[in-house]
């Protein structure tokens, strides 16, 4: 992607550093957005905002739609992007929705703005894109994220262009399609794995450590002739350890390091794939602080530009019908915008003791202390350095365990609901529980592995034949069948051996076994 797609570049940068800011085209509204994110970023920097430098980019709807499909600018091809981004195009041309906002994890930022958009909009998304920048940059989860993935991301694109062009683009696609399958089965907590030769030589170096040496037995002469010498075994430095020596969560680790038939440019790709998963984990598992937090942002930064008169009366009216439309609660699915923006504001109206008489009383009868009202402004506020505490140290499991309580739930009507079927077969939604614990209870668990199947390698040498058996690290959800049905294919196209698969069924509560040996998917039960 090209700059030349775009008419214009505004940047922010820090103004304690050296860079300027912004710079671009003088076109009239260019010039409106530049002096508007000046004042924005102004208004970030007072409420103790620390956003990267973050360059926007006015880009046409394909561009935007394309970002938004793709993840990453510059990444490489494949036909699960390109159905992603006509899904999009189909809804943006019908006027089903449109991205609002486009931001990307690095340092310095990438942000997109829609260039049919109104001005107002466009300021509205720089607020909200500020409140991205600032949690990429300061929540914990995203310390180890690679900040130059752009540039990375097209530099593995280019090689796999090479594989295409050498291997054929067919069997590139095919490799692809099976690694992007089990993509998110990687571990977070081990991003730099170490090469096969280097793991193994670790393995069987623990395993030989862990050899017991075998001591003489004690018998009635030893009180006589003093301590002897013991006798023991001498470890054998020709042990094979088992592989993995314990349950390993990073199933693309291992099998691009394990897999026995696999050539060098598809350990390569799966390198890639692997990589690009680790950068997009902390963005799973932070969906609704994230947003959550941009959109708390926007609309207190916004709210300033309408009360220093930054904007119009007619501005002002029009950014609150779009956050209105941003954070409106969906019927049936959770608005992350809402749900994460919603428990910061009441985190700020409890540090400031700005709470409704029931809700006090709610909490008193917790014996939870309520703090006395804060008179000041935002900025000087108890709440301010204690909501980014709260940004910087939580993901959203434990964001949602600490922080969502009644008042929460209360504040944005919330309940529990199940499917039914009736006698004739009609499937309809029941209210199953507006209880705010049962709420929080059904939210956490529904976390837990960024709601991923968490799956782990037991054996890479299974039945002693180079066979991979994996397990399921049961959760209280039973695996879908048709998930299994769907992705045991994709894992042998890797591992090219068969494999078994144990989960537990949790209506019986019995374990299961699948087996796929390329060509046939068995099950059993293992008592």
């Amino acid at each position: 992607m090209s700059k030349e797609s775009f008419p214009s570049n505004h940047e922010y940068q820090d103004p304690e550093q050296e860079a300027p800011v912004p710079h671009y085209e003088y076109e009239d509204e260019d010039r409106e957005l530049d002096e508007a994110l000046e004042n924005i970023w102004d208004i970030a920097h007072e409420f103790h905002l620390d956003p990267f430098p973050t360059h926007f980019e006015i880009a046409p709807p394909n561009i935007i739609n394309q970002l938004g499909s793709y993840g990453i600018p510059g990444r490489f091809t494949h036909w699960t992007f390109g159905r992603q981004y006509r899904q999009l195009k189909t809804m943006y041309d019908h006027g089903l929705s449109k991205i609002y906002e486009l931001v990307i994890n690095s340092n310095p930022s990438q942000a997109f703005l829609l260039e049919n958009n109104p001005p107002i909009e466009n300021k509205f998304v720089m607020a909200h894109v500020l409140g991205h920048t600032d949690f990429f940059k300061n929540n914990q989860l995203f310390a180890g994220t690679r900040r130059d993935m752009p540039e990375s991301a097209a530099r593995d694109a280019e090689r796999i262009r090479g594989y295409e062009e050498k291997e054929g683009k067919l069997a590139v696609e095919q490799f692809l399609d099976a690694t992007l399958a089990i993509e998110e089965h990687v571990d977070p907590y081990m991003p730099l794995r170490l090469s096969k030769a280097e793991e193994l030589k670790i393995w069987r170096d623990q395993a030989i450590r862990s050899q017991k040496p075998q001591q003489k037995k004690p018998n009635e002469f030893d009180d006589m002739f003093g301590p002897q010498n013991e006798v023991t075994a001498k470890p054998s430095d020709k042990i094979a350890p088992p592989i993995p020596p314990s349950p390993d969560r990073d199933v693309l680790g291992f099998i691009r390091n394990h897999a026995p038939y696999l050539e060098e440019w598809q350990r390569d790709v799966i390198n890639i794939v692997r990589g690009q998963s680790l950068y997009f984990y902390p963005q799973r598992r932070t969906k609704i602080m994230n947003e959550g937090w941009a959109s708390y942002w926007h609309k207190r930064i916004m709210r300033e530009m309408g009360d220093r008169d930054l904007i119009s009366d007619k501005e002002n009216e029009s950014w609150w019908l779009v956050h209105s439309s941003v954070v409106a609660p969906g019927r049936q699915s959770l608005n992350p915008y809402y749900l994460g923006m919603t428990i910061y504001e009441y985190l700020e109206d409890y540090h400031n003791g700005n709470l409704t008489d029931s809700e006090k009383q709610w909490l008193e009868k917790e014996n939870v202390p309520v703090p006395p009202r804060f008179e000041g402004e935002l900025k000087d506020s108890p709440a301010t350095p204690i909501l980014r505490d709260v940004m910087i140290h939580n993901d959203d499991q434990s964001f949602i365990r600490n922080y969502f309580n009644k008042i929460v739930a209360d504040r944005m009507n919330m309940y529990v609901y199940e499917e039914r079927m009736n006698a004739y077969g009609d499937v309809f939604q029941v209210v199953k529980s507006t209880g705010w614990q049962d709420i929080r209870e059904e939210l956490v668990n529904s976390m837990n592995n960024s709601g991923t199947p968490y799956i782990v390698v037991v054996d890479g040498d299974y039945n002693n034949g180079g066979e991979l058996y994996l397990r399921h690290e049961f959760e209280g959800r039973s695996l879908d069948p048709e998930y299994i049905r769907k992705t045991l294919p994709y894992i042998h196209t890797l591992w090219q051996r068969p494999l078994h698969l144990e989960t537990v069924d949790s209506e019986s509560n019995k374990r299961l076994v699948y087996a796929y040996d390329g060509k046939k998917l068995s099950k059993k039960i293992v008592e």
